[in-house]
């Protein structure tokens, strides 16, 4: 009997009527049934059908997902004054999945990394609103509170945001409880919490994710953990990130829930698999640490790859420091560099000084080492000087190298043995024996072993004083158990001589 109805309404009845029967087989589930009604109804021009068709290929209802299409249905209801194409339309352009509202011209981004097209949102979100939209106050009250400088007006927003609540729209509650947060008063926080519930009654994860945080820090009253976990749970489940992290984070230390490492590491691997570089790290660590399971070396790097490719700072240091090619371990220690990661910052400015970085990163050492020796750091005057001295990252200078030495050599056994370096080669000022055999000799009390050897080669030759081989020898022995192979060498030499051999 049914099937006789739905030919006739197909084939015979009005494009309302082909609209009411298609959405009684939706809230049924046929949505491939009720695509050819709704497309009836869409080539008469009702724009309702326009739109649900369109929806139907967004979300491929019934039918393979077809953006292009779905957005050309979508953007033909919005231009008839359909509120909710132009709502619909307004949330795909913040999503960054419009162009231009001109013309019918939609198409869908190439990248799912676009940014948000906030004019275009403002475009149909406004007019939606004028048709008083509750859904479309609250993506205007985002545009004015979120959106670019020109479209800025925070009172403006917070107002459409109320206005949206008040209609009992649960984003607008949302957006009214996140502008709230933000003065960070205890009125408004209380305020902010009972719009929460409302938006986390309503199913929106970030609502749910937010009363989580709420309660872990204890902002409306003691710290609650059991009530907090059980929050983060409900928003994890329905996919929310941050709170699939804190999930795992409170099952790992046994917060507010029974311990759990495995539960904590299913949870925590769902956030990084969804981009959390902080999770990802966390889930390399589990794998590298001894525990319940044997550690797993293999699974552990490639989820510490996953966090330093996700922009996780000190994986990149760590994933830098464990590579064996220069080139890529340059690569991971600058993105930690950049990252702000200071000893990331120092790993490649060794590399550099080795000579194995690429000719960017020496520049970048050797302008983040003149920063640093200008306001009074020695050891990047000492940095520094070595680059002047060796031409990293910048034209080779010996006088300002020497300058930036002895301003280091003050404090610093290595930049005393190289400022005498420089004063034993005549680089940077005339040839200096004297001076650079007294700056070896205090180099080398302070334990650089370079300086002691070039200051027992100087006591052995005369140079600079006269010779002393005892003092020499005793020089060359402390190098030699450091593993010093020139001292080593020094010394065989010395004791085939003093044997009648020779070298």
């Amino acid at each position: 009997m049914f099937y006789l109805k739905y030919i006739g309404v197909l084939r015979r009845g009005s494009p309302q009527s082909c609209v009411t029967l298609a959405e009684r087989l939706t809230s049924q589930g046929a949505h491939q049934a009720a695509l050819p009604l709704l497309a009836k109804a869409a080539e008469a021009g009702l724009s309702t059908a326009c739109y649900r068709l369109g929806r139907a290929y967004l979300l491929g209802h019934g039918v393979p997902s077809a953006p292009a299409t779905a957005l050309r249905w979508i953007g033909r209801a919005a231009r008839d004054g359909n509120a909710e194409a132009q709502t619909l339309l307004a949330s795909l352009a913040l999503q960054g999945l419009l162009e231009t509202p001109h013309d019918g011209l939609f198409e869908a981004a190439s990248s799912a990394d676009r940014p948000p097209n906030f004019d275009v949102a403002y475009h149909w979100a406004s007019q939606a609103g004028a048709q008083n939209c509750p859904e479309a106050w609250a993506l205007m009250g985002y545009i004015l509170t979120a959106g670019p400088d020109r479209l800025l007006d925070r009172a403006e927003g917070v107002r459409y945001y109320r206005k949206a609540a008040q209609a009992g729209c649960p984003q607008g509650a949302l957006g009214l409880a996140q502008d709230l947060l933000r003065d960070n008063a205890p009125n408004a926080i209380r305020e902010a919490r009972g719009l929460l519930e409302h938006a986390a009654s309503a199913g929106l994860p970030m609502a749910q994710f937010s009363l989580g945080v709420l309660d872990e820090s204890g902002a409306t009253g003691p710290p609650n953990f059991a009530t907090a976990a059980a929050w983060y749970r409900s928003a994890a489940t329905l996919g929310h990130r941050d709170a699939q992290y804190r999930l795992g984070l409170a099952l790992l230390a046994g917060r507010g829930v029974a311990p759990d490492p495995f539960a904590a590491e299913s949870w925590l691997r769902r956030a990084a698999l969804a981009g959390d570089a902080s999770a990802a790290a966390l889930v390399a660590t589990l794998y590298a640490s001894t525990g319940d399971t044997p550690p797993n070396p293999a699974e552990a790097a490639i989820w510490l790859r996953r966090a330093a490719e996700a922009g996780h700072v000190g994986s990149a240091r760590d994933l830098g420091r464990q590579e064996e090619d220069p080139r890529e371990a340059a690569h991971w220690l600058r993105i930690a560099a950049h990252g702000g990661d200071n000893a990331a910052r120092d790993d490649i400015a060794r590399l550099a000084l080795r000579g194995v970085a690429s000719e960017a990163d020496s520049r970048d050492t050797s302008a983040w080492f003149r920063h640093c020796a200008q306001n009074g750091d020695p050891a990047a005057a000492f940095n520094y000087g070595l680059c002047l001295a060796n031409g990293v990252g910048v034209a080779r200078d010996d006088v300002g190298a020497l300058a930036w030495l002895d301003i280091a050599a003050a404090t610093l056994p290595a930049a005393q043995y190289w400022s005498g370096r420089l004063r034993a080669e005549g680089r940077g000022c005339p040839a200096d024996p004297v001076a650079a055999r007294l700056l070896f000799l205090k180099a080398a009390e302070g334990g650089d072993v370079d300086a002691a050897v070039a200051a027992g080669e100087m006591l052995i030759n005369g140079r600079g004083g006269p010779a002393d081989p005892v003092a020499a020898m005793a020089l060359f022995q402390r190098a030699k158990a450091a593993g010093h192979p020139a001292a080593i060498y020094a010394l065989n030499i010395l004791a085939a001589t003093a044997s009648g051999g020779g070298p």
